[in-house]
């Protein structure tokens, strides 16, 4: 009888040996999973592609808003001139035509004063990381 029980408990110890493998392997791929995430995130965050690549990314920045300025502004303004002209009426003098100003919408000018905020911005950030480069250039080493 002994016989007949080896092959059977040599299968099993073949079992748990080899599910004891599968949970070892399981857990290793979760670990590297995790680390090749956390390394893809750092990879392509963009605090990293900016500090790897600063003048693409300004140039991209820059080319966006202009781009996006010009949507927007292809979507808010209306095809009246700035300036009107009125027709002097009947009742008046016929001296010649007057022209009078039309004023941009309040969203034109709120998109204007937006636009100029994001310049001053985008100009502070360049000077931002000139100088830390010209740091970083003249900087000796301690």
């Amino acid at each position: 009888m002994t016989n007949a029980n080896d092959p059977l408990k040599s299968i099993q110890s073949r079992i748990d040996e080899l599910e004891q493998t599968i949970s070892e392997r399981r857990e290793q791929i979760k670990a590297r999973t995790h680390q090749l995430k956390e390394d893809m995130q750092d990879e392509l965050s963009p605090v990293e592609l900016v500090k790897r690549h600063p003048l693409e990314s300004a140039g991209i920045s820059f080319i966006t808003g202009i781009l996006a300025g010009r949507i927007v502004r292809g979507l808010i303004s209306t095809k009246t001139p700035r300036t009107a002209k009125k027709k002097a009426m009947p009742s008046e003098p016929a001296f010649g035509e007057e022209t009078i100003a039309v004023k941009p919408s309040a969203l034109k000018a709120a998109m204007g004063a937006i636009g100029i905020e994001l310049l001053n911005t985008g100009k502070d950030l360049a000077i931002t990381w000139a100088k830390n480069q010209f740091d970083s250039r003249t900087r000796k080493p301690v």
